[in-house]
């Protein structure tokens, strides 16, 4: 029964396209008749038109649609694939493979409900922002052990090919989840992970489905490695213009597996985490989730215990937009703290971490002010600063003593050194992101300590990297400008597997072949940043300077690269 139900809804995966009557000779004949390209259109990227006279380095094109006849420069049309390769499952297989073709197959393929599709050796992915019935156990059945090219292209396919290949060759194995924010990058992280963990299962019953299986192994490796995701997504993830389930940091999990091909361990590291946000977000953005969802899910109890307020009285919180119509924070809080229970935290562990997310959001509200006939700093009010330093146990006076008059080491000796309120707020910003920082950091070891259970040499491993997003927002902290710099290093190596490597296995294999550049190098922004005088080295050099703004930064980088 179960082979069944998979069976039927693997045929929902597979295009619905009348094979016999596109492949008559006489249709084929009657559309090589109209002559039908593409040429550009300025909304709609390219459209369907049918070559009615060539003038010279112009064509006469008639658009399908409309009926408009529009002259085209012949530099700008685009042969257009006959009618066998409708909706084809891997556009490798195209006769014209060009950008306005590929873009087609996508979207004649997205509108049939399939959102896979392979392009040679990747699997392109549009987000459907919707939630399809194609990862239940019945479809992982039919994608276990089967060859790529027997089953519809699938996130199931390259995670199982992946599998099999750590197996049969011994060697691991690493799947790059590469894209805009918003794309489903995570998501499919997360399908690759359901994956693994029940086709790896190692305590897997013969008679009971995965599920059931986990369900009555609480604790058990399978099912921790499943619930690490809630975790990392509350503490890690944030509602952006363009997501509002965005990854706001990366992550490399490594799945490690004994000789059997069982799970025997995992590892998750984690890179990039944009803690500014956890003190400044864009108008229409959030912080966050853990903020909304502990302010919005705690018992009266335990607000009384965190000492919890008002989400309108955090000034961390005031910037970005708190509804996020998308999100259920009650809902998502339950599962974090489920996930947590399942991850083995303690009592004390729990309370911990909701007492730091508390005090990380107490610090943004103390208000400092600037003596009147000085420049110095003071805290006229240190009720804040009394209920902050409570949830981290430490001592209020040492810790306003540090803000107000921080112990400045001048060559061998320290001295106290009075700072402006300036001075001080950006110190406040920078105790706050580095404890929220610090926090993460605490949770991904916690989670590790559950998951990470090799004790022996030479396990096989197969890495799932997920990183976040590029993504140009209207105020950019440094954080994006290193995920940026990230994708940028992804998509490099995403052109030199698709284009150069490729062409150089025809070389070696005799194929004649005229090399092309396809113009994708991403050398020279990625130099720009990362050479000895680039961007990260300038900045870094600045950093050491202690008179410099931001104005001199500027000056420097337009004085190195003003010409690049």
């Amino acid at each position: 029964m179960a082979a069944t139900r998979g069976g039927n809804e693997l045929q929902a995966l597979r295009p619905k396209v009348n094979r016999e009557m596109i492949n008559d000779p006489s249709q084929q004949a009657a559309w090589a008749a109209k002559r039908l390209v593409w040429v550009p259109h300025e909304n709609q990227g390219f459209v369907a038109s049918s070559i009615r006279e060539e003038r010279g380095d112009e064509v006469l094109v008639e658009l399908i649609d409309s009926g408009k006849h529009v002259l085209i420069n012949k530099d700008d049309i685009q042969k257009m694939n006959p009618p066998r390769f409708d909706k084809v499952e891997d556009m490798a297989e195209l006769t014209c493979l060009n950008e306005a073709s590929v873009l087609h197959n996508l979207k004649e393929r997205y509108y049939s409900g399939l959102i896979y599709t392979y392009s040679g050796l990747f699997c392109v992915v549009v987000n459907p922002y919707q939630r399809l019935p194609i990862y239940t156990e019945e479809v992982i059945e039919q994608y276990k052990g089967k060859k790529r090219h027997d089953v519809p292209p699938h996130v199931f396919a390259i995670a199982d090919t992946a599998y099999r290949s750590m197996l049969q060759d011994r060697e691991d194995q690493t799947i790059l989840c590469t894209g805009e924010s918003g794309a489903g990058k995570t998501e499919n992280t997360k399908k690759v992970i359901q994956y693994l963990a029940y086709v790896a299962a190692s305590l897997r019953s013969q008679k009971q489905s995965t599920s059931q299986v986990l369900s009555n192994l609480q604790g058990e490796l399978e099912q921790q490695l499943l619930q690490a995701n809630p975790i990392l997504e509350a503490f890690g993830n944030a509602k952006t213009v363009k997501n509002d389930n965005s990854s706001r940091f990366g992550k490399f999990i490594r799945i490690n597996f004994d000789s059997s091909g069982f799970i025997s361990g995992a590892n998750i590291e984690t890179y990039l985490l944009e803690k500014s946000r956890s003190v400044r977000q864009a108008p229409n953005e959030r912080a966050f989730h853990i903020f909304y969802q502990m302010l919005g899910s705690c018992t009266d109890s335990e607000r009384k215990d965190f000492l919890l307020e008002d989400i309108k009285n955090y000034r961390y919180l005031s910037h970005g937009q708190v509804p996020c119509g998308t999100q259920d924070d009650k809902e998502l809080y339950r599962q974090l703290i489920e996930a947590m229970e399942i991850m083995s935290f303690n009592t004390e562990e729990v309370a911990a971490v909701h007492k730091i997310v508390s005090a990380v959001l107490l610090l943004g509200n103390m208000q400092f002010r600037q003596e009147r006939n000085s420049d110095q700093a003071t805290l006229p009010d240190n009720t804040v600063a009394q209920k902050t330093c409570h949830l981290l146990g430490l001592p209020v006076t040492e810790m306003t003593r540090a803000f107000l008059k921080p112990r400045i080491k001048v060559g061998r000796d320290f001295v106290t050194k009075a700072q402006t309120k300036e001075q001080v707020e950006f110190a406040v910003e920078a105790i706050s992101k580095a404890v929220y920082e610090r926090l993460f950091k605490w949770l991904v070891a916690r989670i590790n300590k559950s998951l990470d259970r090799t004790k022996r040499q030479g396990a096989s491993f197969i890495g799932i990297l997920d990183i976040a997003g590029f993504e140009i927002f209207l105020m950019n902290s440094f954080e994006q400008l290193c995920i940026n710099y990230t994708n940028e290093k992804l998509q490099q190596l995403f052109n030199h597997t698709m284009f150069i490597l490729e062409q150089e296995e025809y070389q070696r294999e005799g194929i004649e072949w005229t090399f092309i550049d396809f113009g994708l190098d991403l050398q020279p922004t990625i130099d720009l940043l990362e050479k000895p005088l680039g961007i990260f080295a300038l900045v870094d050099e600045e950093c050491w300077f202690p008179k410099a703004t931001d104005k001199t930064l500027v000056e420097k980088l337009n004085a190195q690269h003003s010409t690049h």
